[in-house]
């Protein structure tokens, strides 16, 4: 009775691998990733856990980032983030917008991204950036992340800080980008997503590459429900 059960179970592994196998996304040591490549999860927990250091003095503007200094995202579950070829087969970013409630400075950007190390190492960026017809406009501020902590461990977070700040108004959508340029080619990694709701959002993913990887829609901004929890992020300052 027991071999139909355990022929099914290695006909369904069999069959998720030869469909993921066929996006020929590349593997990583200690990471799994979704069916379409744009999710990744980390196997391995954080073997120690450092919290998160944040700036109290300043209003949090949007964001989702818990209270709690050891859970200020979760570890080990995001959307992929990565440059491209050579190190991933297709360059994926992601923008979740936001909207302020009140006319503020922006001047510290904070989100969840983590590198999968080694040659996947490398500089990243954070954009603010408009809306153009709901969707991810120009860039109005960037700011370069040279170094990153690995993916899959918690809490530490990348920032971009900006003191003159940069005004943003009420009633105004503006997005919040993690993205990277043509200068660099090696990052691969993922966006945390966060720990505090697990609510499906509207969020909008770019995606550079073959029509394996991308569709019809490569080289563009795709809005869309996240179905999965937004990664975490927050837009603070005064």
């Amino acid at each position: 009775m027991k071999k139909p059960v355990v022929l099914t179970a290695i006909c369904i592994t069999l069959l998720l691998l030869v469909g993921f196998a066929a996006l020929a996304v590349t593997s990583k040591a200690d990471y799994v990733f979704s069916k379409d490549g744009r999710t990744v999860t980390a196997t391995r927990g954080p073997q120690a856990v450092t919290p998160a250091v944040r700036d109290t003095k300043l209003k949090t503007i949007a964001g989702n980032l818990s209270i709690y200094p050891y859970g200020v995202f979760f570890c080990c579950f995001g959307n992929t983030i990565a440059a491209g070829p050579p190190n991933f087969p297709f360059q994926y970013w992601v923008a979740i917008p936001f909207t302020p409630t009140a006319d503020a400075n922006v001047t510290r950007m904070e989100v969840s991204v983590g590198t999968f190390g080694g040659a996947d190492s490398g500089p990243f960026q954070i954009q603010l950036l408009a809306d153009n017809n709901n969707s991810p406009g120009s860039p109005i501020k960037t700011f370069d992340v040279k170094t990153e902590p690995q993916y899959g461990a918690c809490c530490t977070l990348d920032v971009g800080n900006d003191k003159a700040g940069i005004p943003v108004k009420e009633g105004t959508q503006y997005w919040i980008a993690v993205t990277t340029s043509s200068k660099q080619t090696a990052f691969a990694g993922g966006w945390a997503f966060n720990s505090t709701d697990m609510r499906s959002y509207e969020i909008a993913g770019w995606c550079e590459g073959s029509s394996t990887y991308c569709g019809n829609n490569s080289g563009k901004w795709v809005v869309g429900m996240s179905g999965d929890p937004l990664p975490a992020y927050a837009v603070l300052g005064n």
